[in-house]
């Protein structure tokens, strides 16, 4: 991984090299190796390196083509580089470098964007195309997101980052939070894409690429979401025939993804994905080479590592394990905000960080189980959304009453000094059955506030910004709007993956590892495992309400062939949480006190201070769990203070 970033000014204006080196020296941590810039009239180009393959200073970025006239910049990995390589040289293309990045200015002259269908990889590239007659800056990101890439057009200038700090060291860029993404940010715990937490700043969808030349800005796919246009499913009704061309997908995918020239290891939490994707690793990589992380809780109940554990030993990995505790996590929260170029509310960030810290001082990429879930229908959310899908046919205004008159009874029982988790879920699903189209319901299923009614949440915005934004509708319209006349577990399975997947998972991998230098590849959003989970059919991924029923088969199959117990496969998923709800009451709460103070609020005018404090209070008194509101609100504003002083 790396960092790019730069720019192309108006015609007439000349791009400053010291603008660049600002730019780049906001993103040292995801390159930590080199780094390089490049002006050619109006246009920068600045780059951060982590060296991966090649590690000779030749392969430092930017990369040209044979005349110079294309330059790159580039955050990624291309798999099947050395194919294309070869196909390229056959076409008469000379190369200096082994490094997939210099393939891409190859590819590009020789195919233009085309080269995008080609390539099986994880990548943002910024490409300048300066021959006479064709000069344009190129933006272009991956198909599933895993590399972020922001970009700004103002006033004919293109700014584009892979995080949002290079950005805000241009004096044209707007510092002022767009309060509709905040209002979001809210509901899902992350900015959606393609909004920014900042006016005027996008971020480019994944599968897309962006053109700016002589004509203007331009923006088009390159590739169709999962399950757009997929050919007719292949015959796979045979178990057998199921599990082996699962084995070998996976097992080509972990191939391509551990050519490095650097120490390669894998995350293993214990969970299904890591595990299968270990037992892969472990086949593929030489003798006594393959490595895997956890971490690990010394509170019981979140504590997964000793499942962990017995999967390493299973497989002969030579296994490091970091054991935390509540301190660990409480000391690392006033950090958190500078390794997040936007506000991110998901609890989890902090294992995140933690793992990758220790996995780095052992090696310098790591394989990441990302993507499995929501490939094979593993989240309790995506079957909880199938059952709902069958209220379509009842009769809203009947669904909708009983929801309120259950919702006011879960309050009344509050009221009355009832709690628990029990209740906190009946108030949820109340919120939920009271939605009004299905374009809510889908939403209800994106972020992890709750309970609390959209309309109370655009009351957290000060003035009309949160009602007008309430009042505008689900933020993925588009994206919902597409969705409608699917069958319910495609339609779930997009949903999660164009969502859920690149702004809460694969964001918060790629800002945790990048800082600390540590590359991740995810294996299972490998273009041909991607192509099989496609046509793989429902009931070998939802099997008699058991979840990735097929990638269950097939580690129970090869812990078995290890001599290994198979409850390992079995065992349901348990995710992992810290103990906010508590913690905000005790070791916590001073940060409630710091940076929710109702002062400070109506000073900053973007939250409405009284319900804030409402929040606040019914959360101390024990009347509700807001944890995950709370926390939204608090990562917010260490955010804005740390980025927005």
């Amino acid at each position: 991984m790396c960092g790019i970033a730069g720019f192309r000014l108006r015609e007439g204006e000349a791009a400053e090299p010291g603008a660049l080196e600002r730019m780049a020296q906001a993103m040292r941590r995801r390159g930590p190796d080199a780094q390089g810039t490049f002006t050619d009239g109006p246009v920068g180009l600045a780059h951060r390196r982590l060296s991966i393959i090649d590690l000779t200073e030749s392969a430092q970025q930017p990369l040209f083509n044979e005349d110079g006239r294309l330059a790159v910049v580039f955050n990624g990995e291309v798999y099947n580089f050395t194919v294309l390589r070869e196909e390229l040289e056959r076409a008469g293309h000379r190369f200096r470098t082994r490094s997939d990045t210099e393939v891409i200015v190859h590819a590009f002259e020789e195919w233009g964007l085309g080269m995008l269908a080609r390539f099986n990889g994880i990548f943002a590239i910024a490409l300048w195309d300066g021959r006479e007659g064709r000069r344009a800056l190129y933006l272009l990101r991956d198909r599933f997101g895993v590399k972020p890439l922001f970009y700004a057009y103002e006033e004919g200038r293109l700014s584009f980052a892979s995080e949002l700090k290079p950005l805000l060291t241009l004096p044209w860029i707007s510092r002022e939070p767009d309060l509709e993404s905040v209002y979001h940010f809210l509901k899902f715990s992350h900015v959606p894409t393609p909004r920014s937490i900042l006016r005027g700043v996008r971020q480019l969808p994944p599968g897309s690429w962006l053109r700016l030349d002589e004509e203007g800005l331009e923006q088009g796919r390159f590739a169709p979401s999962v399950g757009e246009g997929k050919p007719a499913a292949p015959t796979l009704d045979n178990e057998e025939e199921a599990l082996a061309a699962l084995d070998r997908a996976l097992g080509q995918s972990v191939r391509r993804q551990l050519v490095a020239e650097v120490p390669v290891g894998c995350f293993l939490s214990g969970g299904v994905d890591s595990s299968l994707l270990t037992a892969a690793y472990a086949e593929a990589a030489p003798p006594g080479a393959a490595r895997t992380f956890s971490i690990g809780y010394r509170e019981r109940e979140f504590d997964e590592s000793g499942h962990a554990r017995r999967v390493a030993e299973a497989f002969g990995t030579t296994h490091h394990e970091l054991i935390v505790g509540p301190r660990d996590y409480i000391d690392l929260i006033p950090e958190a905000p500078d390794y997040f170029d936007q506000p991110f509310a998901d609890p989890t960030l902090l294992s995140s960080l933690l793992l990758a810290k220790f996995t780095r001082r052992e090696v310098t990429v790591a394989l990441s189980g990302d993507g499995g879930d929501e490939l094979f229908f593993g989240y309790p959310y995506q079957r909880a959304l199938l059952h709902l899908d069958r209220l379509r046919g009842f009769p809203a205004g009947p669904r909708r009453a009983i929801a309120a008159s259950a919702g006011r009874t879960l309050e009344w029982l509050g009221a009355l000094g009832l709690r628990g988790r029990r209740l906190q879920q009946g108030r949820k699903l109340a919120d939920i059955l009271s939605y009004q189209n299905e374009a809510e319901l889908l939403q209800s299923f994106i972020g992890t506030v709750g309970p609390l009614p959209l309309e109370r949440l655009a009351r957290l915005i000060a003035g009309e910004q949160g009602s007008e934004a309430f009042s505008r509708g689900p933020c993925h319209a588009e994206l919902i709007g597409s969705l409608r006349g699917l069958q319910a577990p495609e339609k779930v399975t997009r949903l999660f993956l164009e969502t859920f997947l690149v702004d809460t998972v694969l964001a918060k991998t790629d800002r945790a590892t990048m800082a600390y230098g540590l590359e991740a590849r995810v294996p299972f959003l490998d273009e041909e495992l991607v192509a099989f989970a496609e046509t793989l059919p429902f009931r070998w991924k939802l099997r008699e309400g058991t979840s990735k029923y097929l990638p269950r088969r097939l580690l129970a199959r090869k812990l078995h062939e290890r001599g290994a117990p198979t409850d390992l496969a079995w065992r349901p998923k348990q995710g992992f949480s810290i103990p906010l709800r508590d913690w905000l009451r005790g070791e916590l709460r001073y940060l409630l006190d710091e940076y929710l103070d109702p002062r400070r609020l109506e000073r900053e005018g973007i939250f409405a201070a009284p319900e804030v404090r409402t929040l606040v209070r019914e959360h101390l008194q024990g009347s509700a769990n807001h944890s995950h509101l709370l926390w939204s609100l608090i990562s917010f504003r260490m955010w804005k203070e740390r980025h927005l002083p």
